[in-house]
């Protein structure tokens, strides 16, 4: 079947976007390529498609669970193999996968899983087309961080699997890092647009809980951005007093954040109160509002989680509960948890690091000379500085908030400063008869067919 009959009859779409066609067509010519797509702009199909018509079997490689979930059990609603690895899965579930790997033409898992020597393994013997890197900006946002698996990912790449990364979010040196750590040469499709249905809006509030109960009155379904998971709970427990929510962060257990989700997609819940763990692992087209109680630690973290809203096309906004206080809570934390000189120094003497600092520093020697481990961690530093200072620099605005998000050179037409000030009503929350759905999914996700 051709890619147009494909898309037809498989996903019942009559054409592609031009965004999407652009990508396709630049994946057909059999080159590794880089695409940069907006938010909700249909990434997903930019790879599957090529890999159905060239009867291809893919590996996929994706931050969150959550995410891999979601992918499998819309691929398996179109009848399509699909199946995910993960730590949540028992021994008997991963013996089964394992025994019918070669079955399945979508694979995905996580970077972790990878660097195992049984993945390793596996994949080796697996007769792969194509290998996927969604969310591909975490190789360079997460890699010399606290996932840094990433920088393992060029280990595996077998010579002649095609490579694919996607993202809605990058910047110049994001863009430099996923060619440069994946060890290949990649081909650019830059198809980024503005979100022009996301109204922008920083507010300065001096009680953020009564702005929130405010806008919830008439937000349509919300998410509620926080930084810190202690106070992502204590406002949760002051405003479920009235409105009808839940709380999702990476402390809660994998079947109570599957649970928040269901809830959510199936509007059983008004919103949502979550940290950056909800920033790529949602789906809901009908998102209206979303509101960052704390900033964000970049502009480019900010675009990710606002992306969540106004998916199905429709008005929706974002706004930005702003206070300097915020960021410097980001400054300090910043300081406890990035890998200094110093710890550098403590682990070539042989002192104990917490774990997780010893693993990241593993990592980093295995893939740089110490003189560049070093020259890695400053300019790592240096750079999430940047990102906090322009996220500062958002929130303190007077001028057109889009130019400061998307660079743009024009002034826009959806933030407060270039339209005024613009308070939305939507659709008040209808509470949806209660039915727990989560055997169901749970089905979906290893069922073949």
């Amino acid at each position: 079947m051709t890619t147009e009959e494909i898309l037809q009859k498989i996903y019942g779409f009559s054409e592609l976007r031009p965004s999407q066609k652009a990508v396709i067509e630049a994946v057909e010519t059999g080159r590794d390529v880089l695409a940069l797509l907006p938010t909700g702009g249909g990434k997903s199909l930019c790879y599957q498609l090529p890999v159905i018509a060239s009867n291809g079997r893919a590996l996929v490689i994706t931050p969150l669970i959550s995410l891999m979930e979601d992918q499998v059990a819309e691929l398996k609603r179109l009848r399509l193999k699909a199946v995910c690895i993960h730590s949540y899965l028992d021994i008997r579930e991963k013996r089964l996968i394992f025994s019918q790997l070669q079955d399945y033409q979508f694979i995905f898992c996580s970077p972790e899983w990878l660097a195992t020597d049984k993945a390793r393994a596996t994949v080796a013997q697996l007769n792969l087309t194509h290998m996927v890197i969604d969310e591909a900006h975490c190789i360079s946002e997460w890699g010399y961080d606290f996932r840094p698996h990433y920088l393992l990912l060029h280990e595996v790449m077998k010579p002649g699997c095609q490579v694919i990364a996607l993202t809605a979010t990058a910047d110049d040196k994001i863009i430099r890092d996923i060619s440069q750590l994946l060890r290949r040469e990649l081909l650019l499709v830059d198809k980024r647009e503005e979100r022009s249905n996301i109204f922008l809006s920083v507010k300065n509030p001096a009680d953020k809980l009564k702005e929130i109960e405010t806008l919830l009155d008439t937000s349509g379904p919300t998410i509620i951005y926080f930084s810190s998971k202690k106070r992502c709970n204590e406002v949760h427990q002051l405003l479920k007093e009235r409105y009808k929510g839940m709380t999702y962060h990476a402390d809660m257990t994998y079947e109570e954040r599957m649970s928040v989700q269901i809830a959510f997609l199936s509007d059983r819940i008004h919103y949502v109160c979550a940290t950056s763990a909800f920033g790529m692992g949602i789906n809901k087209s009908n998102v209206r509002t979303v509101i960052h109680y704390h900033a964000p630690k970049s502009t480019l973290q900010y675009i990710q989680e606002i992306g969540r809203a106004g998916r199905d096309g429709e008005q929706a906004q974002a706004i930005l509960l702003y206070d300097d206080e915020d960021l410097n809570l980001s400054y300090r934390l910043l300081q406890e948890d990035h890998l200094s000189e110093s710890d550098f120094n403590l682990y070539i003497n042989g002192a104990q690091l917490p774990e997780e600092k010893m693993e990241q520093m593993r990592i980093l020697r295995s893939n740089f000379t110490d003189t560049e481990v070093l020259k890695v961690l400053k300019k790592e530093y240096l750079s999430k500085i940047a990102a906090l200072r322009k996220m500062a620099e958002y929130g303190q605005l007077t001028g057109c908030l889009s130019h400061q998000l998307y660079n743009g050179i024009k002034p826009c037409n959806h933030c407060e400063y270039c339209q005024g000030q613009n308070l939305f009503t939507f659709d008040k929350y209808q509470e949806v008869k209660e039915n727990d759905n989560r055997a169901d999914y749970i089905k979906s996700l290893f069922k073949q067919g």
